[in-house]
């Protein structure tokens, strides 16, 4: 035989019992059970359908029960295979199309109307099974506008709940809104309804550092100026202040099942959970409180106790 040509049979099969008119019988779980033996070879016919042959391949791969193997499978059932007889199993595997990757990732996203321009699509054929692009293969950061390709990550499920890996570099946009400043927004005081609009355009749908509606931004207090014309980035938000530096508060005093409660003087502005300094207007002594709510605050006896012992 050529060198060459006996190079190429080498690479072909994996097997040296197959030829090339051999044909492999396809698998559809992690197991090859009697009746996928029985189909291959009618001589098996008298094994329990679910009795285990033996394990599946990898995908791309043959398993290939050799006669020695058959006999000694046969025997259990009193089963002669025929001479030298052979079989193999392999999953059928199938090229993952553009048009399959659009598909998964709208279903992922649960936006039908998203745009997806697939780039590049990873070339290793499949097993045959259900394609799913989950959040969890996207990038830690998503923060990427529709222009940005990113590389999504994803696989196919298969068999008893086998997964094989794929991915997609792709560019994916959506019809969105977004919070943006009508004016000048400074960093001081809450945002008003009258300094903020929302408006519509492409976006990538999975973007979450960007405000959606007003109800996100109204109310909140900025981190930063915001220019007019920017959006507003929810990071850039905070709880407004619930108690104003100076304004009389109603400060709980808890110990175990006994409360009392008195008027104090607020040291600081504060937001709920934030614990801020109080100061009691009879004694002029100071202690610290946490915020509960709108004009209220709450402080344990021991954390009062810890106080006044550290003064």
């Amino acid at each position: 035989m050529n060198y060459w040509l006996l190079l190429a049979t080498m690479l072909t099969h994996s097997d040296p019992w197959l030829t090339h008119s051999d044909s492999c019988r396809f698998v559809n779980n992690d197991r090859i059970a009697g009746a996928d033996l029985s189909r291959a070879l009618p001589e098996f016919a008298a094994i329990p359908p679910e009795a285990v042959v033996g394990y599946s391949p990898a995908p791309g791969s043959r398993r290939v029960l050799r006669y020695s193997e058959l006999r000694r499978l046969g025997a259990q059932y009193d089963i002669a295979p025929p001479p030298d007889s052979h079989v193999c199993f392999e999953w059928k595997l199938r090229r993952i199309t553009e048009d399959d990757v659009r598909t998964a990732i709208r279903d992922s996203l649960k936006t039908p109307e998203a745009r997806v321009e697939v780039i590049a699509i990873s070339q290793a054929l499949a097993p045959e099974g259900t394609l799913t692009y989950t959040l969890d293969g996207l990038p830690a950061s998503i923060a990427v506008d529709s222009a940005s390709p990113i590389t999504w990550r994803g696989y196919v499920l298969y068999g008893d709940g086998r997964k094989f890996t794929v991915w997609a570099r792709v560019k994916v946009s959506a019809t969105t809104t977004r919070v943006v400043a009508t004016q000048l927004i400074p960093s001081a005081g809450a945002i008003r309804k009258d300094q903020v609009k929302v408006e519509t355009y492409d976006d990538f749908p999975l973007r979450h550092d960007i405000a959606r509606s007003l109800d996100e931004v109204v109310g909140r207090m900025p981190r930063r100026s915001i220019r007019p014309g920017m959006p507003v980035f929810r990071a850039d938000l905070s709880q407004p202040f619930v108690v104003q530096r100076g304004e009389s508060v109603a400060v709980t005093a808890i110990d175990g099942a006994a409360r009392l409660t008195m008027d104090a003087t607020a040291e600081a502005s504060g937001r709920p959970g934030e614990v801020i300094p109080m100061r009691n207007p009879r004694t002029g002594r100071t202690f610290r409180a946490k915020v509960d709510g709108k004009g209220k605050a709450i402080v344990l006896a021991a954390a009062a106790g810890s106080q006044a012992g550290s003064q």
